[in-house]
C-alpha cells in the first residue's frame, strides 16, 4: 500500500438539528512515486469493521470453536470483508482480496477461521494506520506546519 500522499476531507460536522447535512469523508492513499492513488470512500466502515475484527481475534484466540460455529464464523468474515470491499476504491478491494482472501469459499476449519480473521485483521488495521497518518499530515498541511506537495 506504501505511504499517503492526499486527502479529500469534509468540512465540519453538523450539530444534531442545525439543518446542515454532512458531508462525505474520503482518504486517499498513493503510493510514494506512483500515479495511481487508493481511496478509502467510507472510512468510518472501514474503522468499525476493523473495531469488530479486533473484538472478534481476540475471543477466537481463546475460545473453543465447533464446526458449526467455523461455518458461522466464515459467513460472517465473508460479510465483513464484503463490506470493506464496498468501502473502498477498485485497486484496494483487489489487494484486499488477493492478499486475505485467496480462496473464494469460507473457511471451514476453526484453524482456517482463526487464520482468515487474523490475516484480515492486519491488513485492516494496516490501511486503518494508513488512513491516521494521512489524516495527521492533512491537519499539520491545513495548520501551515507542513508544505502542501504540489503534483505535477
Amino acid at each position: 500500500m506504501g505511504g499517503a500522499s492526499a486527502v479529500a476531507a469534509s468540512s465540519r460536522q453538523p450539530a444534531a438539528d442545525d439543518g446542515i447535512r454532512p458531508r462525505r469523508l474520503a482518504i486517499v492513499l498513493s503510493p510514494p512515486g506512483s500515479r495511481s492513488a487508493c481511496r478509502v470512500e467510507a472510512p468510518e466502515r472501514v474503522l468499525r469493521a476493523w473495531a469488530m475484527l479486533n473484538v472478534a481475534d481476540d475471543e477466537l484466540c481463546r475460545a473453543l470453536i465447533t464446526p458449526g460455529a467455523a461455518a458461522r464464523l466464515g459467513r460472517q468474515l465473508q460479510a465483513i470483508t464484503g463490506e470493506l470491499e464496498r468501502s473502498l476504491s477498485p485497486a484496494l478491494a483487489d489487494e484486499l482480496r488477493r492478499l486475505t482472501c485467496p480462496e473464494p469459499t469460507a473457511p471451514s476449519t476453526p484453524g482456517e477461521v482463526r487464520v482468515a480473521y487474523a490475516s484480515l485483521r492486519g491488513w485492516a488495521g494496516g490501511l486503518v494506520a494508513g488512513m491516521l497518518d494521512q489524516l495527521q499530515v492533512a491537519d499539520a498541511q491545513a495548520r501551515g506546519r507542513l508544505p502542501v506537495p504540489s503534483r505535477p
